[in-house]
């Protein structure tokens, strides 16, 4: 049976699952990742797609939905520095990692900066920046940046290996300070 048939015969059983596509896009940080950076990684959610580009010694992810940007992820040695400013509204840590979230009103949106320091030389800093009006787009926000978790990227003289944690341990973390709720608290793991 080709992919059309089989999506045929699976479409009507998935619309009787009430809440499957919600509940998956909830918790995506307990599924494993589909889209791959240099050191990161994230679990595309349900209806979108990501575009790659690599304009120079840097690489662009950008997560669509429905040809609307919701997440673009930098990687590369010169991230956007934070607005003049702007005090860090989340901050989260891993061995080797640090994570700070910055939250800025602008007009009816908000925008959202989320950068991803390493703490040893050789590794790319990230940048995740995501904008949202309402709450339908801070759900999208939420599910795209509570699927990413930073990997482990190690090379030699023949070859490389990309390891990447099955689960993002900071994944409902990331998505609840998008979604605004209280539980987002700045926690270290």
């Amino acid at each position: 049976m080709n992919k059309k048939g089989v999506w045929r015969f699976l479409a009507p059983v998935v619309a009787l699952v009430p809440g499957y596509a919600y509940g998956q896009e909830a918790t995506l940080w307990s599924y494993s990742c589909d889209h791959f950076l240099h050191g990161a990684c994230l679990r595309v959610p349900t209806g979108m797609s990501i575009s790659y580009a690599s304009p120079a010694d840097f690489g662009i992810h950008d997560v669509l939905k429905d040809q609307r940007s919701v997440l673009l992820v930098y990687e590369g040695d010169a991230p956007q520095p934070p607005s003049p400013g702007s005090s860090i509204d989340l901050k989260l840590t891993l061995p080797g990692y640090q994570l700070s979230g910055y939250r800025t009103a602008e007009g009816d949106s908000t925008r959202y900066d989320i950068f991803v320091k390493p703490d040893r030389s050789g590794v790319m800093p990230l940048h995740l920046i995501g904008t949202a009006t309402g709450a339908s787009q801070r759900k999208d926000l939420a599910a795209a940046v509570g699927s990413f978790r930073v990997c482990s990227f190690k090379r030699n003289h023949s070859s490389q290996t990309l390891t990447c944690p099955r689960q993002s341990v900071w994944g409902k973390p990331l998505a609840e300070w998008v979604d605004g709720l209280p539980e987002a608290a700045a926690v270290s793991e």
